[in-house]
Formats: structure tokens, sequence, C-alpha cells
């Protein structure tokens, strides 16, 4: 098939972006057997990264923003004029480039493109109501009031987004569930993204006073909210029964309010982009996954587990993985709680094992690569032959 990927962000093999990380893989599975298209937004300074994707694809659109270290609310702005720039921008290759198929990445992606004769699929990356509901339901006072509104415009706007698309793709049953109650009429599936693709056979000796925490930081304050949250008011906790213990907040793009910690605290490290991630999860003694808002299938969570090191996460950062608390991982939601599941795993060497090795064998069950990309093939011949055209919400979802 003649297949044409939307992708927000670039895809790169080393990517600062996760989700780039996973389209890359999509690319360079899918390329021996279909003929691939990439329409991609990218940094000024990110084209020399299109050469690897050359060879994977017959074409390339490049559509690119200006690279900026920090964004004030102009910047703002004008990053999102540029979202909907690009959306523009494909949904014209897609009037005149004559695919068999159109996968578009991220929602945020698709605010201008329209229903085509051409099959369209939406891989959702993120429901993004989901976040914008929680905030709200968190939000107090006059604050309440303008995330109330903020929430309800992004029902809308997505509800109206996902109804354009013959199949949407999502990376948990979770995130299939509420969607199929936000859009009943849609037509989902579940297609997990592969965990731990950076991953190798080497081992590395544990660190045996190291917490981490690793993510991207630019243009996803769900993350540095994370980071801080755990610095502020679970790390002190820590380290009342382990004075000696070191925070490493990794990931690409951390803004001042994180660097200034480390700053100001020897024991906190922001080093930023690591290219050897495989060293950085399997080093650490406990990773943690402080999701305050966020939810749907954290790829740090799936990629910690499938390092074997054991992790500490809240009941969002776990609902979109399905780990069996208490097996697979820690489950903590306030302070005090979460603190004490890292001082256990911390003191009980045996204990921080036995979850590693339960995690992993739970990601390479679940999250494969050769099964994520066999479901999306599945999903592909389905929509190519006109099969379950009528088939929403559950049904869908579960098939393959």
């Amino acid at each position: 098939m003649k297949i044409l990927f939307v992708s927000l962000f670039l895809p790169q093999r080393q990517a600062y972006h996760a989700g780039g990380r996973y389209v890359y893989e999509l690319l360079r599975q899918l390329a021996n057997r279909h003929e691939l298209h990439l329409a991609t937004r990218l940094e000024e300074g990110e084209f020399p990264s299109l050469e690897e994707l050359r060879p994977l694809c017959r074409a390339i659109h490049p559509f690119s923003y200006r690279t900026k270290a920090r964004r004030g609310v102009l910047d703002k702005v004008r990053l999102l004029c540029n979202y909907i720039s690009f959306s523009r921008f494909a949904d014209r290759l897609i009037r005149t480039g004559n695919y068999d198929l159109v996968q578009v990445e991220w929602v945020e992606t698709a605010l201008l493109i329209r229903r085509r004769g051409v099959p369209l699929v939406l891989d959702a990356h993120d429901v993004l109501s989901k976040p914008a509901e929680r905030v709200y339901r968190q939000a107090r006072g006059f604050g309440r009031i303008v995330a109330g509104l903020r929430a309800w415009l992004t029902r809308r706007l997505e509800r109206a987004i996902v109804r354009r698309f013959d199949l949407v793709l999502t990376l948990s049953d979770f995130d299939r569930q509420y969607l199929g109650r936000l859009a009943p009429e849609v037509r989902t599936r579940t297609v997990p993204i592969p965990a731990g693709l950076d991953l190798t056979d080497r081992e590395y000796p544990r660190e045996a006073a190291t917490i981490l925490f690793l993510a991207s930081y630019k243009y996803r304050p769900v993350n540095v909210a994370a980071a801080l949250w755990f610095a502020r008011e679970v790390l002190p906790l820590v380290r009342r029964s382990f004075p000696a213990v070191r925070f490493v907040a990794a990931g690409y793009g951390p803004p001042p309010e994180l660097t200034e910690l480390a700053h100001r605290d020897p024991g906190i490290e922001v080093p930023g982009f690591v290219d050897d991630t495989d060293a950085l999860y399997k080093r650490a003694a406990v990773f943690v996954a402080p999701i305050l808002t966020g939810g749907g299938i954290i790829v740090k969570v799936l990629d910690a587990l499938a390092a074997g090191t054991p992790v500490v996460t809240t009941t969002f950062g776990n609902e979109g993985v399905g780990a069996k608390p208490g097996r697979d991982l820690l489950v903590a939601d306030d302070p005090e709680d979460f603190a004490a599941a890292v001082v256990r795993l911390l003191a009980d060497r045996n204990l921080a094992d036995r979850l590693g090795a339960s995690g992993r064998s739970l990601v390479a069950e679940r999250y494969g690569l050769a099964s994520v990309i066999a479901r999306l093939e599945a999903a592909y011949g389905e929509l190519a032959a006109g099969e379950g055209r009528g088939e929403t919400g559950e049904n869908a979802g579960m098939r393959g």
C-alpha cells in the first residue's frame, strides 16, 4: 500500500520525544512491505536528521518551525498557529497524493484534516479530554471555571476530530473505553506502543541510592509538574530514611525551575537529554513516575519495566499499563505513601528484584514489537478490504 504518515513530531531513532521514537519504529518496520510517505513538523535545527528517514520513505514533506529554548505566551500562540498550518499542509497532501491509506499521529495534528475518499487512521497517542477533565476536577476557585471551560472546549474539539476518521488507534484499553464514551460511533482499536526499543542485552550494576525519572520536558508541562512534585514533596520524606539518596530528573528540554533545583541541591541532577537510556534505566535503584493529571500508556513506565527496574508510579501512571500493584510495580498517590513505597524498594533489594523481574515479564508478554506491528497490519488489512465499517467502541477495539 501507498501510505502517508503525518507526524506532529519528527520521527527519530534517538528522539527527544517518546512518540517520535515510536513513529520512527513504525516506519522502519513497515518500510519493507509498503510504500511510505511522510509529512512531519521539525525544528529548524533538525533538518540533518531527515537523512536517516530517507531510506525508509519514498518521499518526505518537511514543515519547519523555529527553535526556541523557552517560550513565552506569544511564542505559544505562534506554536499553536504552526500546528494549525501544519494540519492544513497535511490536508493538501492528502487531497492530492493519491494514497491508499493515511495515518495521522496525534489528535492535535488532525485539527484541519478533513474526511477524504482515502481511509483515514488516527493514532491518538493521548486522549486530550482526559487530562483536561482531571485538571478541572482538581481546580479550585476561579481557576475551576477556567479549567471547566477548557475541558468543555477540548471535549467538543476532540469529538469533532475523531469523527472524521475511519479508525482511531489508542495505546491502551483504558483510553479506548474513554474515547468510546466521548464518541460512541467512532471505530476504535487498541494498538499499544512497544516497550524497551532502546534497551540492549547489556547488564549494569545497580546504584543503590539512585532514583530516576526520565521524560521529555519541552512542551510537556505534565512531566515538569511530576518532577517538581517529587523533588519538593516526596524527596524530603525519602531522605529521612536515606539521607544520601540521589534524584536524577533526566530528559530533553528541562525548564529553569527544574535546573534551578539542581543548582540549589547537590543531591538532585538534571542532565538534560541522555543518549544512553539503556544504562540510565538499568543503573537506577528505583524508577519513579509521579504522573498527577495525565494517563494512558506512560512510555517511560513501560521502558523502566522492560529494563527490570522497580517502578513506583501513581494510579494515573499505571492506568494504561495495566500492571498489577504489588506484583509488577508499586502505586501511590500522595507524597507520604509515594515516599514510603520508594523507601521500601531502597531498603529491600529482594522486593525490588522481584518486582523488576515481574514487570519485565509483563512487558515482554503484552508490549512486544512484533505483536504491535501485527495488530497494526491487521487493522490496515480490514480497512483496505472495507471490513467492519460498522464496528465502533469496545468490540472493534478488542478484535485481533
